[in-house]
């Protein structure tokens, strides 16, 4: 059987996960696994105040998972459990001053590493046109409907 030439679409997920990979690697120079920057980025995207149920559906790890990963967390000091005070059953999960820290340095670097990639990459116009995409990529990032069926 013939490969066929990858549709329009095929390329341009292959092109994003192309970026994701590098600006994936860009981080592996953290202490912390790509997996433990994901879920401090989660619990501070949740204002500081998500559960461990919340944080397990944004960061798509299993409960158990997730639950030796915060016990690392708070044992390295980047992460604090507080009980929640309309629902003593549950735990609100926050950054601690360390956790900020290490969270913002990871970011800085991969977004340093992006800036002079795009910088020493693309021309002036190449760079506002992608800028402009960012604005489309997260339209499609929000998009919530249906997945079409497999054939």
């Amino acid at each position: 059987m013939k490969k066929s030439k990858p549709s329009a679409v095929a390329r341009f997920s292959s092109q994003i996960m192309a970026v994701v990979r590098r600006i994936r690697r860009e981080s592996q120079n953290d202490a912390e696994s790509w997996a433990r920057i994901l879920l401090l980025g989660a619990i501070d995207r949740s204002g500081n105040r998500a559960t461990p149920t919340e944080l397990a559906l944004s960061a798509v790890m299993r409960s158990s998972n997730l639950a030796a990963a915060l016990r690392e967390l708070d044992e390295q000091g980047l992460i604090v459990r507080t009980p929640d005070t309309a629902d003593k059953r549950k735990v609100r999960v926050a950054l601690t001053a360390q956790g900020e820290c290490l969270l913002y340095e990871s970011r800085a670097r991969r977004e340093r590493w992006l800036a002079e990639a795009i910088r020493a990459s693309l021309t002036a116009d190449e760079q506002a046109q992608l800028l402009k995409a960012g604005e489309l990529l997260e339209r499609i990032a929000a998009y919530d409907g249906p997945s079409p069926p497999m054939d």
